[in-house]
């Protein structure tokens, strides 16, 4: 299992970084990995909540939220994709921790198992771990950016 963690501190309260995080459908909105995405189900957050994500350049992933601890962290499985790596198994949280109160520490995890063994091992060294550490770095630092932006400039 290939694990990657990420953190980032964000200069907005906890409060405020949860708010945007929980809007589960939208995290578009910050993530610049993303053409769009949007929720699937009946839920907006929460558990059991799901979304589609449509990707940059190519590629559509569908997840579902496992687990949520309100105002703390959620964990999304992909379950099906398109133009995407063989993913036999595939997990990423979110969390967030007060360094005070003006102040958040952003943690983002993805763990993930490649289909086909050996070759999937040797596609994960080969591209597919620089390419999820790029990724988990462009999602941090787009929710900091977002986040710290004045709610008024927000697009």
């Amino acid at each position: 299992m290939t694990i990657i963690e990420k953190e980032a501190i964000i200069n907005r309260p906890k409060d405020e970084v949860w708010d945007i995080l929980a809007d589960y459908g939208n995290i578009y909105r910050f993530n610049p990995n993303l053409k769009s995405s949007h929720c699937t189900s009946d839920i907006a957050n929460g558990l059991g909540a799901t979304r589609q994500c449509e990707l940059k350049p190519i590629g559509v992933i569908q997840e579902r939220i496992i687990r949520w601890v309100e105002g703390r962290s959620y964990t999304v499985e992909i379950y099906e994709g398109e133009k995407v790596p063989p993913f036999q198994q595939c997990t990423a949280t979110l969390s967030v921790e007060a360094e005070s109160d003006r102040q958040t520490r952003v943690r983002f995890v993805i763990q993930y198992d490649l289909k086909y063994g050996f070759l999937g091992k040797a596609m994960d060294n080969i591209m597919v771990r620089s390419q999820f550490t790029t990724a988990a770095d462009k999602l941090l630092a787009g929710l900091k950016s977002y986040a710290e932006t004045p709610m008024r400039s927000r697009a």
